[in-house]
């Protein structure tokens, strides 16, 4: 019995098939990176943020130490008698409270050192703007004044572009009053010569989130610090809604009576 002889294999079959080989070998090489280069490049290294050549402080106020209003959203019955000053944050904060319709910030700035730190200017940043909360309003007073208008930063929250205006002060406690002058942009602070800023920003028409930036110059540098308030946060100020009740104080009743009760409606 002859056995039948096996096909031979042709040249250009076995040739293609090492080609084809060795260009997948090849393709693998060229996706892992062209030459030698890694595959994915390391992000580049964020640049350090310079620490600005002063410090700060920021206090949230009283107007002369007794005039505030809070808005909250809880009844009388569950609102305690109104704070000192010195606590009031902690008590607002336990309700949830934000200011109705003006917020006082006092900024303490002092330089680091004898050399100047020039501040250029400040300016109004809002970053969140609402209807009008319509809490209950909760008057920490009865109405009080004083002999003495600090200079000030008025900001206007309503506006488009709110700004930061420079108003002077005034001082009625002697027998004549006298002007107390605005403060100047640019302004120099050093750690001898320290500077108070006071801002008074006010609405009636949102409930808005804001923030302010100081700018300021030293020694061949610049940069603005973004300011919020003590926690950190943005500030944030609410006008009242349309027909929302207004809450004073009756210490000799110990409880919260309306607006009208007081004869301080609206």
């Amino acid at each position: 019995m002859v056995t039948p002889a096996r096909p031979r294999r042709k040249p250009w079959l076995v040739g293609g098939a090492v080609l084809a080989v060795v260009a997948l070998a090849l393709g693998a090489v060229l996706l892992s990176g062209r030459g030698g280069e890694p595959r994915h490049r390391a992000a580049p290294e964020a640049k350090p943020v310079t620490a600005p050549p002063f410090t700060y402080t920021v206090a949230s106020l009283w107007e002369n130490g007794c005039g505030h209003t809070y808005l909250a959203d809880r009844p009388p019955a569950r609102v305690g008698a109104p704070p000192a000053p010195a606590d009031a944050a902690r008590w607002a904060g336990a309700l949830g409270a934000v200011d109705g319709g003006q917020t006082l910030v006092r900024i303490s700035v002092q330089g680091k050192g004898a050399s100047a730190v020039v501040l250029q200017g400040l300016h109004v940043r809002v970053v969140g703007r609402a209807e009008p909360l319509p809490w209950a309003a909760y008057r920490m007073d009865d109405g009080c004044g004083g002999a003495v208008t600090p200079r000030r930063f008025t900001v206007d929250l309503d506006a488009p572009r709110p700004l930061a205006r420079s108003v002077d002060g005034y001082d009625a406690s002697g027998e004549e009053g006298r002007t107390i002058p605005a403060v100047s942009f640019p302004y120099a602070v050093t750690a001898a010569e320290p500077e108070e800023l006071l801002v008074s920003a006010r609405t009636a028409g949102c409930d808005c989130r804001w923030f302010l930036e100081l700018e300021w110059s030293a020694e061949g540098r610049s940069g603005a610090v973004r300011i919020g308030a003590p926690d950190g946060k943005a500030f944030r100020t609410s006008g009242r809604a349309k027909g929302s009740p207004v809450h004073a104080y009756d210490p000799a009743k110990g409880l919260w009576i309306t607006g009208a009760e007081s004869g301080q409606g609206g």
